[in-house]
């Protein structure tokens, strides 16, 4: 009895295995339609935990001034596979940029780890996720809202890529999203070996407490 009852018990277990990895493949080839989100170039990126959720590396992240505002843009990779989850990640990135670096505005930019990583490849379906946040909205020509997010709602295929409807949340939900985070911290795949540097205005690296080149701020 016992032991036709450990053969029921790993029969249930091996059909629930297989339902989830059903549901996860019809999502990515059922969604349709595409996102046109803000791109920006990358650096290669490496080092992911095996354990999915919630870990990222900063791609590339620069600061720049647009009618005497300081703007920042940072482009992450992150292992997080709900759309949700790259959302939450994005926001604590936001967060921590701001906090840290003090910028009118925040744009950050969620790319899957497996997805490609040139510059001429970051764009796309190669984007899963956008933040924008103003810690001080009236102080910023670009928003009149402290948060504003978009996303793919889709899975990202095995090479990184997201194939989805775009979703704009509403400011209710980023700010519920906002209070459920503890801990606000970097990309804890980030290796800071080097004084930091962010990209000028003509592309070229530059310390990132050099002078800041007016620049066209990314259209969101």
């Amino acid at each position: 009895m016992a032991a036709a009852r450990r053969r029921l018990f790993h029969a249930f277990k091996i059909s629930r295995k297989l339902a989830l990895l059903a549901g996860g493949f019809l999502l990515v080839l059922g969604a349709s339609g595409t996102a046109a989100l803000v791109f920006a170039p990358a650096s290669m990126m490496s080092g992911f935990s095996n354990t999915p959720g919630g870990h990222c590396k900063t791609l590339y992240q620069s600061e720049f001034k647009r009618d005497n505002e300081k703007r920042l843009i940072a482009v992450i990779s992150t292992d997080d596979v709900e759309p949700l989850a790259r959302v939450r990640t994005g926001v604590r990135i936001a967060r921590h940029l701001a906090e840290t670096l003090h910028p009118d505005l925040v744009i950050v930019q969620v790319a899957d780890h497996r997805g490609p990583t040139t510059r001429a490849d970051l764009r796309g379906q190669a984007i899963g996720a956008e933040i924008v946040h103003a810690p001080h909205p009236a102080k910023t020509l670009a928003t009149t809202k402290p948060w504003e997010a978009r996303y793919i709602d889709a899975l990202s295929t095995e090479a990184g890529y997201y194939f989805g409807t775009r979703v704009d949340m509403r400011l209710t939900e980023l700010e519920a999203v906002n209070q459920q985070i503890e801990l606000v911290e970097g990309c804890d795949g980030d290796v800071v070996d080097e004084e930091p540097k962010t990209a000028s205005a003509g592309g070229t690296a530059e310390p990132a407490g050099g002078h800041d080149k007016p620049a066209k701020a990314p259209s969101h």
